[in-house]
């Protein structure tokens, strides 16, 4: 069994670092807007208002980012928990999972987004032995836990710490069990706080008095022990910033003082990472469980950069930790998550990564296998680079998204690769039709549809495929189809017992087998 999990997952926030925003997520698995194919019920119109409500306009409300973000955010994480166990399970645990992932997607539709958590958790135990799957996992593992404030100045010194059902699972067994909890820099650094409460005062809400470890982002991680037995929850990340308010008004002043050599790419990350930071200081709970001091110092360290060097700056940033980075041309500008493999000489060989509906840029880096999509570029030596999009495509296309990366990075514009998912498949072949002289290869997985201009695309390698049991199968298949009628060089891949979520992970292995070969 082959895998590659991303290492920096293993020592960020969260051993399973939370997924993305996941309500899109397993939207993905109900509808694909871009081909307009859907998983039966309403009229597709119909199906698409309700995405847009669900998936693009929710999240920006108040009452969204109250309530609805703390599922989102649960979702993701207790998905990509899934997916990493998806990894080493044999074939029958994973058909086992089949149910279980579409009774979620059900639920998710249904904007039953508890009943979803449930089902994810269904299939999370499906895929492993029976024999790792306790008692006291059956009697904790629905709550989720709340932190209060995760991200704040190093004179807070105090965390609120309560546990709240995530689904309705029932009461735990027994009054004994504890809450135990620890905080370090990483999973292989020392403990500076620890803390045990017992599970009816954490779920009454409960204050633990952590002292001032000094400014970072603290890894927290918890887990329930009772008798013989342990049970870890997912870890979060919890920031303490030193002079947190003045850095970042400090950061809010200088959208306008850019340096020149980049000035639209650097103005708006600057002003995108004011917003997200602002956010996280006042509580807000986001998709991802962000590293706000990291975030802070990039921010700071792109202000100090002397004019003609910002560029140089973000490419030494890239080598060592994920950078999301708002490109810029003029007005126009797509948020992106990007990685550069280190210590490359080389021209870098460019990679991009197209989501699905209602997802975000963290969507390659967080799941799809816990990231490693990305970790597999990295391996090869490619910078790796997802943008976001809507439902409407995104504001700058590859070839505008190519030119700015330019002024960072030393790209090698002959070897540039697309993979999409489910509508990101059709961002794919969007990319392609607009610029088809760029991409080497493209990959489109879970989605697609007949392209009428297949002629035009027969330049590009492709490789197209689908679940056995995903609702997207007949877009690729008509995808595939068209492109061999127009003699293009398309191979298509069917994977047994998979679904719409997870064929990205089933395909990875023959999807870099493809990407590797060279044009006969």
């Amino acid at each position: 069994m082959h895998i590659s999990v991303r290492k920096n997952l293993k020592t960020s926030a969260s051993g399973f670092q939370p997924a993305f925003e996941t309500a899109g997520r397993l939207n993905n698995c109900l509808t694909e807007v871009d081909s307009g194919q859907f998983f039966g019920g309403p009229p597709a119109s119909v199906r698409l208002m309700v995405l847009v409500i669900v998936g693009i306009v929710l999240p920006l409300t108040h009452a969204e980012i109250a309530c609805g973000q703390v599922d989102r955010r649960e979702l993701g994480q207790r998905l990509q928990r899934f997916e990493l166990a998806w990894e080493t399970a044999d074939s029958p645990r994973r058909a086992a999972a089949v149910p279980f992932m579409t009774a979620a997607v059900r639920s998710f539709f249904g904007l039953n987004l508890s009943a979803a958590g449930k089902q994810l958790d269904g299939a999370w135990q499906a895929v492993r032995d029976d024999s790792e799957v306790g008692s006291l996992e059956q009697a904790v593992g629905h709550y989720r836990l709340e932190i209060s404030p995760f991200c704040a100045d190093v004179n807070v010194t105090e965390l609120t710490i309560k546990l709240a059902p995530f689904y309705d699972a029932g009461g735990p067994s027994s009054d004994n069990i504890m809450l135990h909890l620890m905080l370090r820099k990483h999973v292989d650094q020392p403990i500076v706080a620890e803390k045990s409460f017992p599970l009816k005062d954490a779920i009454a809400g409960c204050k633990w008095q952590t002292g001032d470890p000094g400014e970072g982002d603290y890894l927290l991680q918890a887990e329930y022990r009772f008798e013989n037995q342990s049970f870890k929850m997912i870890d979060s990340i919890v920031s303490r910033i030193d002079r947190f308010e003045q850095r970042l008004l400090d950061v809010e002043k200088s959208f306008g003082d850019a340096n020149p050599s980049i000035v639209d790419t650097v103005r708006f990350t600057l002003r995108d990472s004011a917003v997200l930071l602002r956010s996280m200081q006042s509580g807000t709970v986001q998709e991802i469980d962000y590293r706000a001091a990291e975030r802070l110092a990039m921010c700071e360290t792109l202000m100090k950069a002397e004019p003609g060097d910002a560029g140089a700056s973000i490419a030494g940033l890239a080598q060592h930790s994920d950078l999301w980075l708002s490109l810029a041309r003029g007005r126009n500008s797509v948020k992106v998550r990007l990685r550069a493999p280190a210590n490359v000489t080389e021209p870098l060989p460019v990679l991009f990564l197209f989501h699905g509906a209602g997802g975000s840029e963290n969507m390659f880096f967080e799941t799809y296998g816990a990231g490693r999509v990305v970790t597999e570029g990295l391996q090869r030596g490619w910078l790796v680079i997802a943008p976001r999009q809507g439902l409407f495509g995104m504001p700058l296309d590859i070839a505008a998204m190519l030119d700015v990366l330019d002024g960072m990075f030393n790209i090698d514009r002959t070897r540039v690769m697309l993979i999409g998912h489910s509508m990101g498949a059709g961002q794919v072949v969007r990319q392609a039709s607009r610029h088809p002289e760029i991409p080497i290869a493209a990959v489109a997985l879970g989605g697609g549809n007949r392209v009428s201009n297949a002629k035009n695309l027969s330049s590009i390698r492709w490789f197209v495929g689908a679940g056995d049991q995903d609702f997207g199968r007949n877009g690729a298949q008509q995808l595939h189809n068209s492109l061999k009628a127009a003699s293009s060089d398309s191979t298509y891949r069917d994977y047994v017992d998979v679904e719409h979520m997870v064929i990205v992970q089933a395909a990875i292995n023959d999807v870099f087998e493809f990407l590797e070969l060279k044009p006969q």
